[in-house]
């Protein structure tokens, strides 16, 4: 990968960070007495393109995907390597390979579940899987199609597709990152299996459920073993903090941990995992040759994204606005 050839893309992503909205703008959302007023704000900034044509507040989220669509298409078009946008854009796939296998096997319509952005043509990757013609479906899909479904017949639980894929989309990204070299890339993925696995342990934990289902749903090629991950299981939340304390996202597992012993809720771990992702990769501002800003501007957006989808369920169901400040997260800008 060849560092020059993002010089252009850097100069035009530098015009896109200044389009971000501002903590100011979203400060105004919250405030916003409805969402009428929210949608009044937002078509002031540049998701007044995608707002034409929508007049009911309620179908806010048809902003949000067409917004999302669109920056993940004009990345693609600057990105001299198409595996920089692949790697944000890797979870769509994998959402839509769960729910492309949940509708054949339990032969239902799930259709208004699909996301528009992929990795590959997957109308025709879905128009193979439905014939039955996995040759020329690409290897990692392949391999992760047939697994869940072999797992399926053989144990017929449903749960175990999430679990199955989610596996197969982080080795798969993993692989990814690895192949771009990039250390922020490969930093952000096993940074995110890290957080991934912590909560899951948790989740486990609350559920009284036994090691070997603990093993079964973490993910390999963090920086925590999974035998380490495995042994905490039966362990006090304080001897967990302070298991993990030397690792780079011990700051924000602490905190996490300790609202969640206090107050039994994992949504504070989660904010702050979102956190810690963004801050990772704000250097990229400062990154004049290379891809880093292209991928980090896909992250500021996407979180941009869930920022505002959170302001507008919360206005939806009238939460004020010091319950909907506790929920948001970090900015880019």
């Amino acid at each position: 990968m060849d560092r020059m050839d993002y010089i252009q893309a850097v100069t035009r992503t530098r015009v896109l960070e200044t389009r971000l909205l501002s903590r100011a703008v979203i400060e105004r959302m919250v405030d916003a007495k409805d969402m009428e007023e929210v949608f009044k704000i937002l078509g002031e900034t540049e998701y007044a393109n995608v707002m034409r044509g929508i007049t009911r507040v309620e179908d806010y989220e048809n902003i949000l995907s067409s917004e999302l669509k669109r920056v993940y298409k004009l990345m693609y078009e600057m990105s001299k390597d198409k595996i920089v946008v692949d790697l944000l854009a890797l979870k769509y796939d994998y959402h839509n390979l769960k729910v492309m296998i949940k509708e054949k096997i339990l032969d239902t319509d799930l259709s208004d579940m699909y996301v528009s952005i992929n990795t590959v043509d997957f109308q025709r990757l879905k128009t193979d899987y439905l014939t039955d013609n996995f040759k020329n479906m690409e290897p990692r899909f392949r391999q992760a199609l047939e697994e869940v479904e072999r797992d399926y017949n053989e144990n017929k639980d449903p749960q175990r597709i999430d679990i199955l894929l989610d596996r197969f989309y982080y080795e798969h990204l993993y692989e990814l990152a690895k192949e771009t070299d990039i250390p922020l890339f490969i930093k952000y993925v096993k940074d995110s299996i890290d957080f991934t696995n912590i909560r899951t342990l948790i989740r486990v934990k609350k559920q009284k459920k036994d090691m070997k289902f603990l093993e079964e749903t973490l993910l390999p090629n963090g920086n925590i073993g999974i035998d380490e991950l495995v042994l905490s299981l039966n362990e006090p939340i304080e001897v967990i903090i302070s298991k993990y304390r030397s690792y780079d996202i011990s700051p924000e597992v602490k905190k996490g941990l300790e609202i969640y012993q206090n107050a039994g809720r994992l949504s504070e771990f989660e904010r702050l995992m979102d956190n810690y992702l963004m801050e990772l990769n704000k250097p990229s501002k400062y990154v004049n040759f290379g891809p880093e800003p292209i991928f980090s501007y896909i992250v500021a957006k996407e979180t941009e994204v869930k920022i505002l989808r959170i302001i507008m369920v919360s206005k939806v169901n009238k939460l004020s606005p010091e319950d909907i400040r506790e929920r948001l997260r970090d900015l880019y800008v």
